[in-house]
């Protein structure tokens, strides 16, 4: 027998407007294969006399929630607001009155993500969130569904669409990284304010539900180390070229024993490697599993169409499995210490300026030599944009930890030999 189904969107911006016109495209098909008539009844949005290219009766566009958590016949929202406030409070009295959710809002579940899978699974309902970390790439499904019982031990990702674009933008013109910015901002990649992709906080937030889903843990996102791509030129791609190297923004979690070291920041990845490979504005997920090896997952990582694609993906699974519909909600009851990034062990590529005369790679070297830091290679190069009188010097280290890395640069750079300290990019 069909079941009539109620929903509620909040939120009617960039993400919404696209979610309501590509649900009502498909609504017939939808509604045949899930064998459900679906009626969209409110719309929550901040102006409620805005001018709007939508064709939406007016009769559904609400400035009051209460609208929406009061309706009894509302059985699925979709939370498309955006940030932690009002979003969080919204969400909860929502799935208080037993609503499901539909969200692809990562700042909420990454700080608030075991308290409403708790209370989703106390009230019977579900919270999606697929479009919160990948766009339409399916990870979040693969993770809670496909892999919810594999012992995950690591994930290396590409997840922020806009800064894979403006590094891939680098490395395959010459492209500056301000250039780079300014056409991702032209082709809508990025934000007016770009901070949080640039700086990697989004990536990070994205990595906290990964590896919170991967490892079955609460994980603070705060928690994690995170570093930026602003500091990153085009000479870096050149010597990142010369050693066999592409550069991209990582967000990486790896597990062993009890301890997790969960961290975004640039890297030097080898040429040849898949993650390498990935261009412009798309996502990839590397999970490696200890019956199944590497995974690879990818897909566009930007956009209100890709975001609207994982929506209605969550959308259909929830009409599909509308009795059962805690089954899938993560339940994140393991314990793991977050390790600090002091404690990485890892190959560093680190360029400095220095001055152009003898002795200064000796100087150097000695002082990594003292810290324990092995040099694999060094590249120096009279650096043609200053006065003739500095160099590039680069040096690509063996395994070493962060913290004698840190010890040794605390000691390089109080040298009157060195200008600066251009990149330190961890390899993998």
């Amino acid at each position: 027998m069909t079941k009539n189904i109620e929903i509620a969107i909040l939120g009617l911006g960039n993400i919404g407007s696209e979610f309501f016109e590509i649900l009502q495209k498909n609504l017939p098909e939808i509604e045949k294969i899930s064998d459900t008539k679906i009626q969209i009844s409110k719309i929550l949005v901040s102006n409620i006399n805005k001018s709007r290219k939508l064709e939406i009766d007016n009769d559904i566009i609400t400035d009051d929630p209460e609208e929406i958590f009061n309706n009894t016949n509302i059985d699925i929202v979709v939370e498309l607001m955006g940030g932690i406030n009002p979003a969080y409070s919204y969400v909860l009295k929502c799935i208080e009155s037993n609503k499901s959710i539909i969200t692809a809002n990562k700042d909420l579940i990454a700080s608030h993500g075991k308290e409403l899978f708790s209370k989703a699974k106390s009230n019977n309902v579900s919270i999606l969130f697929e479009a919160a970390v990948a766009s339409g790439t399916p990870i979040i499904s693969t993770l809670t569904r496909d892999l919810s019982y594999s012992n995950i031990t690591s994930i290396r990702a590409i997840i922020n669409g806009t800064s894979n674009f403006i590094l891939s933008e680098m490395e395959e013109k010459n492209t500056e990284f301000n250039d780079a910015l300014k056409l991702a901002k032209d082709l809508g990649y990025a934000e007016p304010d770009p901070t949080n992709d640039i700086e990697g906080f989004d990536a990070r937030y994205k990595l906290a539900i990964l590896s919170s889903l991967a490892f079955n843990t609460e994980i603070d996102f705060n928690d994690l180390y995170v570093e930026g791509i602003t500091n990153i030129d085009s000479t870096d791609f050149q010597y990142a070229k010369e050693l066999g190297y592409s550069i991209k923004l990582l967000a990486i979690a790896e597990k062993s024993e009890q301890n997790i070291l969960a961290r975004v920041h640039p890297v030097m990845i080898e040429l040849n490697s898949p993650l390498a490979k990935i261009s412009g504005a798309m996502n990839a997920v590397e999970i490696k599993e200890s019956m199944l090896g590497t995974l690879i997952i990818q897909g566009p990582g930007a956009g209100a169409s890709p975001t609207s694609s994982g929506l209605l993906s969550d959308f259909i699974s929830l009409l599909k499995n509308k009795n059962r519909l805690s089954d899938n909600v993560p339940t994140l009851n393991k314990k793991f210490n977050i390790v600090k990034i002091e404690n990485l062990e890892s190959r560093f590529y680190l360029r400095f300026i220095v001055a152009d005369q003898a002795g200064v790679l000796s100087k150097m070297s000695n002082i990594l030599g003292e810290e324990n830091i092995s040099i694999a290679s060094v590249i120096q190069k009279e650096n043609i944009n200053l006065d003739g009188k500095w160099a590039d010097l680069v040096f690509m280290t063996y395994k070493s930890t962060q913290s004698s890395i840190n010890q040794a640069l605390k000691k390089i750079n109080g040298l009157s030999i060195v200008k600066e300290l251009k990149s330190l990019i961890r390899v993998e």
